[in-house]
């Protein structure tokens, strides 16, 4: 159970960070700028720090016929699509632990004794119910 916890939190960190990597870099953008997707111009040009790059990028998301208003909607649809498969993540693993009995909460177990039994309900440790055996169905048993 826990290599199936470890592979969905693996899963949820690498969907996060290749939706948060979805940027170029002036050097790639410069070499084919037609060959960098929609999503990464937009992400780019919305988070760079470099003046004369983001005009680059403004530039070449104008000419693929697009607004930076369309660009806005673009980035966020994906920051809320991110979102909710994190949450779903957390949901699958939480339900998970749950179906794992971890949960808590709920009617406490038997408790399990070794030898006598306390209360006429109680389990021994074969797994019977004690019944009569109980400390308590003896006279002055409590």
């Amino acid at each position: 159970m826990k290599t199936y916890l470890l592979a969905r939190r693996f899963g949820v960190v690498a969907i996060t960070l290749a939706l948060a990597g979805c940027t170029t870099t002036p050097d790639e953008f410069n070499n084919k700028p037609s060959a960098v997707s929609k999503a990464a111009l937009c992400k780019t040009a919305l988070e760079t720090q470099d003046p004369a790059f983001q005009f680059q990028l403004v530039s070449e998301v104008n000419r693929r016929g697009m607004s930076m208003l369309e660009c806005e909607q673009m980035v966020a649809q994906q920051k809320q699509a991110a979102a909710v498969l994190v949450g779903l993540a957390l949901v699958g693993t939480a339900a998970a632990v749950c179906a794992n009995g971890n949960c808590g909460g709920g009617y406490t177990p038997y408790r399990r004794y070794p030898g006598n039994c306390y209360s006429y309900y109680d389990r021994a440790a074969d797994g019977s119910l004690c019944g009569n055996r109980s400390a308590q169905a003896r006279p002055g048993g409590w």
